[in-house]
């Protein structure tokens, strides 16, 4: 059966016994009105635990049932069940006739349901599941993202450093024993990684991957077609896992390849602007780990489920700026999971039926994450292999901290791409983090030679500790912690403002005094106490094409500042012929991002805040021409629209309201 070009897939409570016939009419209403596609059902989505056969058939009963009626008005049934290890305790216990080897943290405490991923009682138990689940031939069956090592509450991080574990460790390290104290201390070491941390990331790797590939027989098996979707968490925690993007998707492919489902960042409403900031690191960050052929379905997730967790226009700008993922559709979490089934008074399917033509209209243009253009900003999926740790004795000092510049460029209106384990063509490179860990000197080097690169303090930090400074003209940079101000020195005006003044954070911030050699940097900025003494240089360009900007990340927001945002596309605008499209009118947290096909080129705008807009300028390239099409809410199934430009400069004459996203496209010449 075909789906629409951007599918809705609503997850859906049907409890057995609890007025089942008055629930699936609703939904079958409901879908029809509101143009749904799919609906996935929950299994038992209160019960925190192992569930057992006999309450499952219950379930699978019922949405046979609930498969057969939505069968007559199209709309296909798949399956999600709550539990694979178990998501948090929640103050349970395994049931009696189950003796699973129970997860444990690294401190030693044990879960008393979450299961350690290399049980064989519950590897057994868990594929039987799955391969009955799938005796509905379901469209999808769904692994939830518990299926994950990290965040098994009331864990300390959570697992498993459970003694067969232990055991697996030594077995690999080449020693009789260890104890939990000595592995989680070697894996956590200051300085140059342990021999034990890349012990932990392979052997978490492996196995889920092993598991993954069990879980996927047992379904296909029964049931050839179904697609498996696998639900994610944030990278950076997964990183510190080791988690294998493509090894996990090729083990769950099938006859059709399998699904994911990638975090969005925003379980109740927030601010658009924090919205952003974390999309931009984390949900446009799962999209080029995986495969191009995995299809993405990201999670529209209201917690508590109406709309008093999030108003409608929210979400609107959630599921139109998931389609800056390459998304195929969207997994629907808007209705509670205790079985009362919708709310006709929030009257969700009218929102969701205006929307559906400009979703799918934009889905049909088949944006990917492969084809985005802008300032490449770069990370590695096995950073956590290499981080130096430093008085850190968390699982947390292993989250890669890479997606700075991504947020930041994004809020600044500069198109930027995220680029895996190493740049795909010339032009500008950002660097966050200690991303240069993953790469020896001969790499890096290249990556200088090659590129024009954006670093801030944490980067610069990292380049001067391998011994590369000279490779930026430092000779040594030193962390301080201050109240401090940031003045231009440069003679140029920026934003308007002679002389101008930033104000970092609002108390004590950190930054990170440098020291260069002489004449080997363009000093555009200084960083003065609160008595106007010069502490350090500030923002600097080294040899014509290194931009450093000297502030680690822990006061991001205090790095968002017009003058900033002047200086630094200033700065890219005179890199090269490879400029990024950037938003060049003042307009504070709306972004610009651009694809390109082999004979397509589409451009998204997005207003991540409440102001409205109009008629913006977009600078970088040429953009004359009297065939692009513009999609909105407005102008669903597009208009022609016809662009000049001048010197590089466009107005593209639109609206551009609060929380929205409209799209340029036109087909190249070839």
């Amino acid at each position: 059966m075909n789906m629409s070009k951007f599918a809705y897939m609503l997850r859906f409570t049907l409890q057995p016994g609890h007025l089942v016939e008055e629930r699936l009419e609703e939904l079958a209403a409901f879908c029809q009105k509101g143009r749904i596609d799919d609906v996935m059902f929950f299994i038992a989505p209160l019960n925190l635990n192992h569930i057992e056969m006999e309450e499952a058939r219950r379930w699978m009963e019922t949405i046979a049932k609930a498969q057969q009626r939505l069968k007559s008005i199209g709309v296909t049934t798949s399956i999600n069940p709550l539990n694979t290890l178990l998501h948090d305790s929640a103050g349970n216990i395994l049931p009696a006739d189950r003796s699973f080897q129970l997860m444990v943290d690294p401190s030693g405490n044990q879960s008393s349901v979450a299961v350690c991923p290399l049980c064989p009682e519950w590897r057994s138990y868990i594929t039987g599941m799955y391969a009955f689940y799938a005796t509905l031939q379901p469209y999808s069956l769904w692994v939830e993202d518990d299926f994950r090592y990290h965040n098994h509450g009331p864990l300390e991080w959570g697992g498993c450093f459970c003694e067969a574990h232990l055991r697996e460790f030594a077995r690999q390290a080449g020693v009789a024993s260890i104890t939990r104290e000595e592995f989680v201390r070697g894996m956590l070491a200051d300085g140059e990684p342990h021999e034990f941390r890349r012990i932990w990331l392979n052997t978490c790797r492996k196995t889920l991957v092993e598991l993954a590939q069990a879980i996927s027989e047992a379904v296909h098996r029964v049931s050839p077609d179904t697609r498996i979707g696998l639900m994610t968490s944030v990278p950076a925690a997964h990183a510190a896992e080791g988690r294998d993007w493509h090894g996990l998707m090729e083990a769950f492919d099938g006859k059709n390849p399998a699904i994911i489902r990638p975090h969005l960042p925003a379980y109740m409403e927030t601010s658009g602007i924090k919205y952003a900031w974390e999309f931009n690191a984390v949900s446009r960050l799962t999209a080029p780990l995986i495969p191009d052929r995995t299809e993405i379905y990201p999670e529209l997730e209201n917690v508590p489920y109406t709309s008093y967790s999030k108003s409608r226009r929210f979400q609107q700008y959630q599921l139109e700026t998931a389609l800056l993922l390459g998304s195929r559709g969207i997994t629907l979490n808007i209705i509670d999971m205790v079985g009362n089934g919708l709310y006709p008074e929030e009257k969700t399917a009218e929102w969701l039926d205006a929307e559906k033509d400009f979703l799918n209209a934009v889905a049909s243009l088949r944006i990917q994450a492969s084809q985005g253009e802008g300032v490449q900003v770069l990370v590695n999926d096995q950073s956590s292999w290499y981080l130096h740790t430093t008085n850190q004795r968390g699982m947390e000092a292993l989250y890669p901290r890479e997606t700075y510049w991504a947020s930041l460029l994004s809020a600044y209106g500069i198109a930027n791409e995220y680029a895996v384990d190493w740049p795909k063509k010339p032009g500008i490179v950002a660097l966050s983090g200690q991303i240069l860990r993953s790469y020896n000197e001969e790499k890096i080097r290249e990556l200088f030679k090659n590129h024009c690169v954006l670093l801030e303090g944490e980067a610069v930090h990292t380049l001067y500790s391998m011994g590369l400074g000279f490779l930026c003209g430092m000779t040594g940079v030193k962390w301080r912690e201050l109240q401090t101000i940031e003045q231009i020195v440069n003679g140029r005006e920026y934003s308007g403002t002679k002389e101008g003044r930033m104000r970092p954070y609002l108390t004590l911030g950190h930054c990170l005094d440098i020291q260069y050699e002489q004449g080997s940097t363009e000093v555009i900025s200084q960083i003065l106490d609160t008595d106007g003494q010069v502490v350090c240089p500030g923002m600097t360009i080294v040899n014509s094409r290194i931009f450093i900007l000297p502030y680690g990340q822990e006061s991001h927001l205090g790095t968002l500042n017009p003058i900033r945002r002047a200086v630094l596309q200033e700065f890219i605008s005179l890199m090269g012929d490879r400029q990024p499209l950037m938003i060049t009118s003042y307009s504070p947290h709306l972004s610009v991002y651009e694809f390109r096909g082999s004979a397509t080129q589409t451009i998204a705008i997005v207003n991540h805040s409440l102001d409205d807009r109009e008629d913006i300028e977009l600078g970088g390239m040429d953009l004359t021409d009297e065939s692009w099409e513009l999609f909105s809410r407005l102008h669903p199934h597009g208009r022609r629209i016809a662009l000049q430009s001048s010197s590089n400069r466009t107005v593209v004459p639109s609206a551009f309201p609060a929380l929205s996203m409209i799209v340029l496209h036109k087909s190249i010449a070839t």
